[in-house]
C-alpha cells in the first residue's frame, strides 16, 4: 500500500518554520518570547505587557498582540485584564501525566507501524542524530530539548499518521514548558550524553530490524526521563 500523507518536518520547541529573514514580525516576536520563557528569562511571577514588548522589539502593537494571543491559545500565557500576561504555571503531576502518555503511546505506535518505517527513513533519522551530536550545545538545556524533540518527532513522521503526530508534538511542547519551570536550574550536561547514547542504541536495533529491542529501547528512553 502506498501512503500519501505528507511527512511533517519537526520544528523544535521554538519555531523554526522559516529562515529569519522571511519570518513575519509576529513570528519573530512569538519565537523570541517563547525562547525567553523556556530559557528561564521570564518567571511565572513576571508580568508581560504589550507596551514593554513594543519598546523591546521597537515595533507596533499589532504583531506583539498577535504573538501574545497565539501564546495564550497554546496555553503558554494567560491574559490578565488591565494588567498584562503571565506564564501559565503547571504542576509536576501535569508533567508526570505527559510522560506517562508518551511512555504508553510511543512504543505502541512504533510496534503498530513497524512496517511503515523504511530503510531510507532510518538513514534520515541516523543522519539527524549524527548532526545533533556534532552541533547541539551540551551546555544549553533548550538546545538539548530541541534535538531530543526533533529525534522523536522525525521518527513519528515515518508512520504517516498526522493525528498521532499532532498529539505527540503537543505533548513535547507542553513537556518542555513544564520542565523548564521546575528543573532548568538543576540542568546536568550529562543528560545530553545519556540521551545521545540511548538514541544510538535505538538506531542500532532499528537498523537491524530488531523490533522487540527497538520498542524496549524507546520505552527505556522515556522511562529514564521519568526517573531522572
Amino acid at each position: 500500500m502506498n501512503w500519501v500523507l505528507p511527512i511533517k518536518k519537526p520544528v523544535g520547541l521554538v519555531s523554526r518554520r522559516k529562515v529569519e529573514d522571511k519570518m513575519t514580525l509576529r513570528e519573530k516576536v512569538y519565537d523570541s518570547i517563547k525562547q525567553d520563557i523556556v530559557s528561564g528569562n521570564y518567571s511565572t511571577s513576571d508580568i508581560l505587557n504589550e507596551k514593554n514588548l513594543m519598546n523591546k522589539y521597537q515595533i507596533s502593537k499589532a504583531p506583539v498582540r498577535d504573538a501574545l494571543i497565539e501564546l495564550c491559545n497554546e496555553g503558554v500565557l494567560k491574559s490578565i485584564p488591565r494588567l498584562g500576561y503571565v506564564i501559565v504555571s503547571y504542576s509536576k503531576e501535569y508533567l508526570d501525566g505527559i510522560l506517562k502518555l508518551r511512555k504508553f503511546l510511543e512504543p505502541k505506535y512504533l510496534d503498530e507501524y513497524w512496517e511503515r518505517v523504511q530503510d531510507r527513513d532510518i538513514e534520515v533519522l541516523e543522519s539527524l542524530h549524527l548532526e545533533q551530536m556534532e552541533n547541539a550545545c551540551r551546555e544549553d538545556p533548550v538546545s538539548y530539548w530541541n534535538t531530543n524533540m526533533d529525534f522523536h518527532l522525525t521518527l513519528a513522521s515515518f508512520y504517516h499518521d498526522e493525528y498521532y503526530y499532532e498529539i505527540l508534538e503537543n505533548a513535547f511542547q507542553k513537556q518542555m514548558l513544564v520542565f523548564s519551570q521546575y528543573y532548568w536550574n538543576s540542568w546536568n550536561r550529562e543528560v545530553f550524553n545519556i540521551y545521545s547514547h540511548q538514541h544510538s542504541e535505538f538506531l542500532f536495533y532499528l537498523k537491524n530490524r530488531d523490533r522487540k529491542k527497538a520498542v524496549e529501547e524507546l520505552r527505556r528512553d522515556i522511562d529514564y526521563f521519568m526517573k531522572g
